[in-house]
């Protein structure tokens, strides 16, 4: 439809007069580039690196789990594989069976290798597939990881004899087997992996026959990794597969108890899909994106905005000539889609590489690592996603803008001047003469008075920045290193062997040697430690005759077994205690027992057995015959109080069954053979360097089957997430303060623009040019001074309301107010302020008097 009476089709004449225009505004045009640049930058780093982060956490997830697979079937049988693996439901399925997790090799104390069979796509899915040489066939062929074959004194080269001894549900086997491929060893693995072929297994499927439920033997045991059909809910997809194949697990309300039951779980690799449904998370890129939306409109509405103000009267002229109000607006708007043209694709491009270069650092910051390699593609999605937004940000910017020129009457263009900030209100306001008004900063403080949104916009997009800068350090300082480690090791050093460490005491045969304890207590670092007792689970159990606890793992009675632990003193006062009193005279009589719970991060309850302290509980002592089991003794013991022991320094690191602890001289005596599983303690101040040079020392050079774990290890990961937090945020921090600085140039910059016929008169009359400077730098100091009040105000109630509030929720955070930050910044805001708009003026006072009073 066309826009003129007479049916006329002007949009090549709106299209020439717009290019024009902008041609003819090159200062502004650059401005807003930069503007619509920067926006674009943080969308796009903003989507990257949400992406990168959901895609390096799968991979990294998937390598640590040992292999790919939505679901993961654990400790089946090969009957219970073949009753599922034909099932509809499933795309994949990967099926892997544990050998030997007893490996005697000497070399493999620090390093934990395991002996396994697994088929083609089980190799493919752990990333255990040969980058050199081929799979197993033969029944003597072998493969493994590098740092197996380097721990085990081996060359990796095709051919070479690799010697096992191995034990297979109590009896030691020697095998020579033959090199035929290997891998390089994967830097996120803390195991090793030796895979034998399927000769091997089927010729000896007599020693691999299932016997877990019996006698928790790992050997035989088939774990089994399955990739569904399509997508969907993982957990409704397991449920579904195991009642059409007649088994029950967990998620769907089973029981250990149960002959059918067996444990299925949505594999870690795939449980990153909560990411999508988590509200927190959810809630907060929501407000990240709005904003950066609300950044970029600050700086991008003030830039159009100054620019109609400075054309309205040609706008007006065009109005008069009997251009419509919808022909004025398209051709703002095409002036915008222009600058978007151009800024938009650089945004893009150097957001994704911002973004691409900040995902290691916001990777060391978690529980994974950069060093591990990061996946960041150049998904379309990312630029579709962001350069969708930006364009929007840009056209909700230029709305008022374009409405304000389309709607301005001839008239009212005309006579608008800087001077007349009421132009488009039809608001009139008195001028009062005053001696005053002669007054320089007077005068300063009146020019901001002229168009006071815009002086708002200046102001709010500078103090954004700062708010956000002292919210950055404000987290980064409140985080508290000694809640964030005791979470993890509550004791300086823990000593225990090296099995221990590698996740295998219960099918370890070593125990922490007494020397290793004499010679850390004989230390002048020593202040005070503990031992810690209990059974291994091969040799002899525990169980209770309780329905409040629950073990896929129960006596011949079908009573759950249970771990009790021996501690002393300084173990079990180490302990909180979330329900009951602890009366450590009473405790000692040996009637009564701890019961640990399991603690969310802020120290609630989250698994709560239904045990009230005070409660009587009925143990059985199990001892174990090879495949059998026989009770041989029954006890009673009082819950005396529900505790939460630290699971690096009070278990043996392999937890799963409910946990109970009583004082060491309680516990020796109901244990045929007990076993001493470590020795946590702590050190003198400023000695840890001391003591820990002292350990590396003696699990080197006396008993390298020893080793140690120390708060140092933690330290480092406390760090990266600080420097995460003062990375990522100081980077947005600068982004939107280069943000704020620019929307300050662009305003001052334009006003000087449009009052250059004023200067001029001003001039004429008597002001100096440093005059002029002084009052431009007022205007300036102004500025800072709003901002500085601005932000000062807004940082205080956003830190105390906002960041205490989320603080609050962080398990690791202690809230402490600090305003340091912006009040560095304040003297450097305070010096550009004064300094950009003498500067800027310095470029238009080239121009004499008499060729600045000519200009209209």
């Amino acid at each position: 439809m066309s826009d003129i009476l007479f049916g006329n089709n002007n949009r090549h004449a709106v299209k020439k007069l717009s290019d024009r225009y902008f041609k003819s505004n090159k200062s502004r045009n650059i401005i807003a580039v930069i503007a619509i640049v920067l926006t674009a930058v943080l969308f796009t780093a903003i989507f990257t690196l949400g992406s990168g982060l959901i895609d390096t956490v799968q991979e990294q997830n998937i390598r640590k789990a040992g292999g790919d697979g939505q679901a993961v079937l654990s400790y089946i049988s090969d009957d219970i594989y073949n009753d599922i693996e034909g099932n509809s439901l499933i795309e994949k399925i990967a099926y892997t069976k544990a050998v030997s997790y007893r490996i005697k090799n000497e070399g493999l104390e620090k390093w934990r290798s395991d002996l396994w069979y697994m088929d083609d796509t089980a190799l493919a899915f752990a990333r255990y597939e040969p980058t050199t040489g081929r799979r197993p066939e033969a029944e003597n062929e072998i493969i493994a990881d590098t740092k197996t074959l380097d721990a085990l004194g081996i060359k990796a080269g095709i051919g070479e004899t690799v010697s096992l001894k191995y034990e297979i549900k109590g009896t030691e086997y020697e095998t020579d087997f033959v090199l035929c491929g290997f891998w390089e060893t994967d830097s996120l693995s803390n195991i090793g992996r030796m895979i034998v072929s399927k000769s091997f297994i089927d010729s000896h499927s007599d020693i691999l026959e299932y016997t877990y439920r019996e006698d928790n033997d790992y050997s035989g045991v088939v774990t089994a990794y399955i990739m569904f059909h399509g997508k969907g809910d993982i957990e409704s997809k397991i449920s579904r597969l195991l009642s059409e194949t007649g088994y029950t697990c967990d998620i769907m309300g089973g029981s250990p108890k149960e002959e059918n039951y067996i444990i299925a779980r949505v594999s870690p690799a795939y449980q990153s899909s909560d990411l999508f449904e988590n509200p927190t998370l959810l809630i907060s890129g929501a407000a990240g994106i709005l904003f950066i939306i609300v950044t970029g409109y600050l700086i991008i509405y003030n830039i159009f905005q100054i620019s109609v103000i400075q054309d309205i009267q040609a706008y007006g002229q065009l109005k008069t000539l009997g251009t419509t109000k919808r022909q004025i607006k398209k051709m703002i708007h095409r002036q915008a889609a222009n600058l978007s043209l151009t800024g938009v694709p650089i945004g893009l491009l150097i957001g994704f590489f911002l973004g691409r270069a900040l995902v290691p650092f916001l990777m060391n910051g978690t529980i994974y690592t950069a060093e591990a390699g990061i996946t960041v593609t150049a998904n379309p999605l990312i630029f579709i996603g962001a350069a969708a937004f930006a364009v929007f940000t840009v056209l909700i910017s230029v709305q008022k803008p374009a409405k304000i020129a389309g709607t301005v009457s001839p008239i009212e263009a005309i006579k608008y001047t800087e001077n007349d900030s009421s132009a488009f209100s039809g608001k009139k306001h008195t001028h009062k003469n005053s001696a005053h008004r002669a007054k320089i900063y007077r005068m300063a403080l009146a020019n901001l008075g002229r168009n006071r949104k815009r002086t708002v916009l200046v102001i709010v997009s500078m103090t954004l920045s700062l708010v956000l800068f002292n919210t950055v350090f404000t987290f980064s300082s409140g985080f508290d290193i000694d809640k964030y480690i005791a979470k993890f090791v509550n004791t300086d050093f823990v000593i225990s062997t090296a099995d221990y460490f590698q996740f295998r005491y219960e099918t370890s045969s070593n125990d922490l040697s007494e020397s290793f304890i004499e010679t850390v207590m004989e230390s002048d670092c020593f202040e005070a430690g503990g031992r810690l007792y209990t059974a291994r689970i091969l040799e002899e159990n525990f169980s209770a005759e309780s329905s409040a606890f629950s073990n896929y793992n129960t006596d011949e009675n079908g009573n759950p077994l249970v771990d009790l632990y021996g501690a002393d003193d300084f173990l079990l006062k180490n302990m909180e205690v979330v329900e009951g009193e602890i009366d450590w005279q009473a405790l000692k009589t040996g009637k009564y027992v701890l019961l640990n719970v399991e603690c969310d991060d802020n120290g609630n309850m989250i698994d709560n057995p239904d045990v009230k302290a005070g409660d009587t509980v009925r143990f059985n002592h199990v001892s174990m015959d090879g495949l059998s089991s026989v009770t041989d003794n029954r006890f009673d013991l009082t819950v005396m109080a529900k505790v939460c022991a630290n699971e690096n320094t009070a278990t043996t690191r392999n937890t799963g069954g409910t946990r109970f602890y009583m004082p060491t001289e309680n516990f020796l005596p109901l244990c045929a053979s007990p076993h001493l599983v470590s020795f946590p303690f702590n050190v003198k101040s400023g000695t840890d360097a001391q003591m820990k040079e002292l350990l590396e020392g003696y699990v080197k050079d006396i008993e390298p089957y020893m080793d140690f774990d120390c708060r140092e290890t933690y330290v480092s990961s406390f760090e990266n997430l600080t420097s995460l937090i003062v990375t990522i945020g100081g980077t947005l921090s600068i982004v939107i303060g280069f943000i704020g600085i620019v929307n300050f140039v662009n305003s001052v910059l334009t006003s000087i623009i449009a009052r250059r016929k004023e200067f001029a008169m001003l001039q004429s009359i008597g002001m100096t040019g440093k005059q002029l400077k002084k009052l431009l730098s007022y205007e300036g100091l102004y500025y800072s001074a709003g901002t500085i009040l601005a932000s000062v105000v807004f940082g205080t109630l956003f830190s105390v309301i906002i960041v205490k509030g989320i603080s609050d929720g962080i398990w690791f955070f202690t809230y402490r107010f600090v305003m340091w930050p912006m009040l560095v910044i304040y003297p450097c805001l305070i010096i550009l302020t004064v300094l950009i708009p003498a500067l800027l003026y310095k470029q238009i006072s080239k121009a004499s008097i008499i060729d600045r009073l000519r200009q209209n």
